[in-house]
């Protein structure tokens, strides 16, 4: 990855920090748009769209209705996405990293958007109290100083999240555990597939005996293929 990438990966956070939680809001945040620009600044534009279409079905149910939590969509795309690419360079099967890495940041991003809706709080409170005292520039001044927090925040959590992804991946790059798997390495996938459908089942009642069975089948229906080939 070039700095001029980078420095155009940084920008493309602050633009769609704006847009997903105190501006816009014209959807350009959603992964299946962010991908394609990810890809595109890292030359791999084909791979931009399929990653970023792929993470939007990750977020494609979450409504942010009201006063819900829900993850970082633009951060987890631009984060995924880049995960992804920038993977496949150094050849690490990228699904597993690029999910965790999305994954991730979309808890992060929330965490960041919660403080980000204080401090907007706090700065609304503080403009009411200027224009009650006869300031009448107060709301431009504070919309201004709300969206230059924004973009500097959106900034900052993609550069941060940037050092993590090329860190991990310089990390994993070359490690047994990275490359594309075996039969062994299906076997254990199915087993922690149908472990996971199993606790889902019986931890949550007999609604969830379907999951179980899908578990179950595909795990079966994996270690088939491991052994077939």
């Amino acid at each position: 990855m070039t700095e001029w990438q980078a420095a155009s990966l940084v920008a493309l956070g602050a633009v769609v920090f704006l847009d997903q939680w105190p501006a816009v809001q014209s959807m350009i945040s959603r992964p299946i748009v962010v991908g394609p620009a990810v890809g595109w600044i890292l030359g791999a534009p084909a791979d931009g769209v399929l990653w970023g279409a792929s993470f939007e079905t990750m977020v494609l149910a979450i409504q942010p209705v009201g006063a819900a939590r829900y993850p970082d969509a633009a951060l987890a795309g631009l984060l995924g996405t880049t995960a992804a690419i920038v993977g496949m360079d150094s050849e690490i099967y990228p699904a597993a990293w690029a999910v965790a890495v999305a994954g991730g940041a979309g808890w992060a991003g929330e965490v960041l958007g919660r403080l980000q809706r204080r401090w907007n709080a706090r700065t609304a409170a503080a403009v009411r109290a200027r224009v009650a005292g006869g300031s009448l520039a107060a709301p431009a001044r504070g919309i201004a100083v709300a969206l230059s927090r924004g973009a500097a925040l959106g900034a900052l959590q993609a550069a941060g999240g940037l050092v993590i992804v090329i860190a991990g991946t310089r990390l994993l790059a070359g490690s047994p555990w990275t490359g594309r798997l075996d039969a062994h390495g299906l076997r254990i996938a199915a087993a922690a597939m149908a472990g996971v459908a199993g606790a889902r089942a019986l931890g949550i009642g007999r609604k969830r005996l379907a999951s179980l069975a899908l578990g179950a089948a595909t795990g079966v229906a994996l270690v088939a293929l491991g052994v077939a080939q």
